[in-house]
């Protein structure tokens, strides 16, 4: 349950505008006529995402959220846009039914997120940044056969290139008996949390920005930068590719 505070400044450089060839229309109509191929985002006869969605997506800028109620510590988060009919067509799609096609759209939405929080927090260019994504369930990334955030990091760590020395880092892992998330309000899903994150590896190094595809009660980003932040690790924010909205209400 989200509302959007205040906008941020976005570059250019990683707004790109998209247009399908000749071709493409052709392959996305035998898809329709063949296979009853769909838009991820709005269901009209297209491979992937169509240019109605492409050009859509194109027009939202990365904003402020806050959640609401907001966590104690709940770190300063860009969102590149709300968890609208696209967007949850496009992150289901890619998380439940392993379409990897969309890894490059939504990477390049977490691009933008990352991209704003680090021009709001005064990084130099050309600074190294880790990007640290929210850790899935061990069970839920077998049955998956992918990890989803971590795929959209290493997308946008690649776009954010050679702007700032961006790499990916599992910097954590879920603890043992955390549950699904899914139907918790927000005081259970913040008790779920505590103590549901566990450092990994070599933490010392360049500061961390988390990742994740989208932020609801904040829960998850407020533990991680908690464990983090314990382990002495430096972090500027948080990026997701969407957040969600109160119900009739936008800030």
């Amino acid at each position: 349950m989200y509302g959007f505070v205040a906008i941020v400044p976005v570059t250019q450089t990683l707004r790109v505008t998209w247009t399908p060839t000749v071709a493409q229309r052709w392959v996305a109509a035998a898809g329709e006529l063949l296979l009853g191929a769909r838009c991820h985002g709005c269901g009209a006869a297209w491979w992937g995402v169509c240019p109605d969605c492409r050009t859509e997506l194109a027009a939202r800028l990365p904003r402020w959220i806050r959640p609401d109620p907001c966590p104690t510590g709940f770190p300063r988060t860009v969102a590149s846009s709300t968890y609208d009919p696209l967007l949850r067509g496009l992150i289901n799609a890619h998380k439940e039914r392993q379409a990897l096609g969309l890894t490059p759209v939504l990477g390049r939405r977490l691009a933008l997120s990352v991209q704003a929080l680090l021009y709001a927090r005064e990084v130099e260019p050309g600074s190294a940044v880790r990007l640290v994504p929210i850790p899935s369930a061990a069970r839920a990334v077998r049955e998956r056969g992918f990890d989803a955030t971590a795929a959209m990091a290493r997308t946008a760590a690649r776009r954010l290139r050679p702007g700032y020395r961006t790499s990916v880092t599992t910097a954590l892992v879920q603890a043992p008996g955390v549950r699904d998330q899914a139907g918790l309000d927000a005081h259970a899903r913040q008790a779920n949390l505590a103590g549901g994150f566990r450092p990994r590896g070599r933490l010392p190094g360049p500061p961390v920005v988390l990742v994740d595809d989208l932020v609801t009660t904040g829960s998850s980003l407020t533990e991680a930068t908690r464990v983090l932040r314990r382990a002495g690790i430096p972090v500027l924010g948080a990026a997701t590719v969407a957040a969600t909205t109160r119900r009739g209400r936008v800030d």
